[in-house]
């Protein structure tokens, strides 16, 4: 049988046609690589010159904004309508109990700290929302607004604090606590030390204090409702504290 033999001039047509592929493929590459650079390089100035414009207040606002909104969504969908839940800003995000609850049943007995034993499903609740923050991540979940605050010179510490309230019933002599002031503190602490126990968060994240009758709800000062607790997620900015000089 006959070879079929190619034609010299067919044979450098069909080179030239791979040299040609293989060039256009190179160039393809070289253009994806520039343009990819280009993209980066755009996206990078744009973060940064975004950055240079959000002053510390706003990126605190932008934290707020966010916490706020991870409690509302875990609210909303395991239908927790007992909950309330309010962007202060001032004060951080509030979290606390309908006190409508508490018209039947007060949270706290007259005069006394320990927590209405029919309220701890409520409290295992709150305590589990706060698990599911995730406050042990608030740093790299909030790193971009972290950074525009840090740049202004500012520290952000995040803190939980519980604030209790009395009604503004004397307590009479003798009682236990000293005033309303002390007993309203010594609820907070009570509720503190539930958190603690239930999330794994250090102790030294926790803060207390205590308000006394100062802050009814109730028109009614004295009415029991106004025996309560209230938790905040606090971030706070902070200036960093002076050099000693000597």
């Amino acid at each position: 049988m006959m070879k079929t033999v190619q034609p010299m001039a067919m044979i450098n047509h069909e080179k030239s046609q791979k040299l040609g592929i293989k060039r256009n493929r190179i160039w393809l590459l070289t253009f994806v690589s520039l343009f990819t650079s280009l993209l980066a390089f755009f996206v990078l100035i744009i973060t940064l010159t975004e950055m240079e414009g959000i002053t510390p207040k706003r990126s605190y606002q932008k934290i707020m904004v966010g916490l706020y909104n991870q409690v509302k969504t875990i609210q909303e969908r395991d239908g927790l309508v007992w909950m309330q839940v309010e962007n202060t800003f001032s004060k951080g995000v509030r979290i606390s109990i309908d006190p409508t609850l508490f018209e039947a049943s007060p949270l706290f007995a007259p005069a006394r700290a320990d927590i209405n034993p029919r309220y701890y499903p409520y409290l295992n609740e709150l305590a589990r929302v706060v698990r599911e923050l995730e406050l042990q991540r608030f740093d790299q979940r909030y790193q971009r607004w972290i950074k525009g605050i840090e740049a202004a010179g500012l520290k952000l510490e995040l803190t939980i604090r519980v604030e209790g309230h009395t009604d503004a019933i004397p307590l009479a002599v003798g009682a236990r606590y000293r005033d309303n002031i002390e007993l309203s503190t010594f609820r907070a602490y009570e509720f503190m030390s539930y958190l603690q126990r239930s999330v794994s968060l250090p102790h030294s994240i926790y803060a207390i204090a205590g308000y006394g009758s100062f802050h009814p709800i109730s028109s009614n000062p004295n009415d029991g409702e106004n025996r309560r607790i209230e938790l905040y997620i606090v971030p706070q900015m902070i200036e960093p504290k002076a050099l000693e000089t000597f």
